[in-house]
């Protein structure tokens, strides 16, 4: 897999740097062409039922000296800590390259799988007032990319609503490891699955798949300091079990369930809760298992053979006893 990324910090940098109603028609074009800048208004407008562009509520807020009534890209908070949301995105653009290892998600894939996938990672100081989000778009030339957003308004309070605490390493962390490579293996494994035609036509296959791809790309987010997360996260062996045994409850009960839609999958899971938080300490679990015994060797030939080897992998070790049929 080759994985081609451009990093735009336009969506921070340019509201940042306006200070006037003639700096915003200044930049206009600018505006108007930053890819970063045109993903974060997709993902706002859709989110937030909006039609207003960011140019449109920056020349707001500098004829009024105030954000709109609605202030869907938050022009108030970004600009109430203009100073820090600086010297942060400053701090981060000195990090660079090291903010993306997205290299370690391409490893995963067999060496003779070389699909191209495009990423448009965006550094943003402005809009949906979410810590991280994606959204696949196209480009003006009809390029498809799949966009993963950072908003760092939202980082100090997202770390240290998450983990307890805040520090520039943990957000480095949490953006390169905990956001870009968890979301980008999401992303790449289920253009692998389309790409060499692994479908997974019922809720039992669809089960196992999810198991699969979210328990390697939370493995991702905390590989490189298990400690930290196991203390900080409270992921202790006792928490395990339930979570083992809520997830055999799932498979069993997924029983003559076929269907390729997703959707319908999805809401079944989503009446199921904690059906998900479930999945993702169980795969988590798995995936960190198996790596520890195989390496990335045992994690690439899991997503070459698929969720059942993976399982079985697993369940040769010794541990809790994984079921891959609802009749086990």
């Amino acid at each position: 897999m080759k994985i081609h990324y451009i990093l735009d910090d336009s969506p921070a940098r340019l509201p940042l740097s306006i200070r006037s109603e003639d700096s915003v028609w200044d930049r206009a074009a600018e505006l108007r062409s930053a890819p970063g800048v045109h993903l974060v208004e997709l993902t706002t407008q859709h989110m937030l039922n909006t039609g207003s562009s960011l140019f449109d509520e920056l020349e707001y807020y500098f004829n009024n000296s105030t954000a709109s009534e609605s202030d869907p890209y938050a022009l108030a908070t970004c600009y109430a800590n203009r100073t820090a949301l600086e010297d942060l995105l400053g701090d981060l653009r000195d990090t660079h390259p090291g903010l993306v290892a997205l290299h370690e998600v391409a490893e995963l894939f067999p060496v003779s799988y070389t699909q191209d996938v495009q990423f448009m990672l965006a550094l943003t100081a402005v809009g949906y007032p979410a810590f991280g989000y994606i959204r696949t778009y196209k480009d003006s030339e009809g390029e498809q990319y799949h966009g993963m957003v950072v908003n760092l308004a939202q980082a100090r309070p997202h770390l240290e609503q998450t983990l307890g605490h805040y520090s520039q390493e943990m957000l480095v962390n949490m953006i390169r490891h905990g956001f870009f490579n968890h979301e980008g293996f999401l992303l790449a494994y289920a253009e692998y699955c389309e790409n060499t035609g692994r479908v997974a036509a019922t809720f039992a296959d669809r089960l196992k798949d999810t198991l699969l791809s979210r328990g390697i790309a939370w493995y991702l987010s905390y590989r490189h300091n298990l400690k930290f997360y196991d203390e900080t996260l409270g992921l202790g062996d006792d928490r395990l079990p339930p979570n083992v045994e809520r997830y055999n409850e799932l498979m069993a009960n997924t029983r003559r369930k076929k269907t390729s839609d997703e959707s319908a999958f999805d809401t079944w899971l989503q009446q199921r809760e904690p059906s998900e938080a479930s999945l993702d300490l169980v795969g988590y679990h798995l995936a960190r298992t198996v790596a520890t015994t195989y390496g990335d060797d045992g994690l690439r030939q899991a997503i070459v053979q698929g969720p059942d080897h993976f399982i079985n992998l697993y369940n040769s070790l010794g541990h809790f006893k994984i079921k891959t049929t609802a009749r086990e």
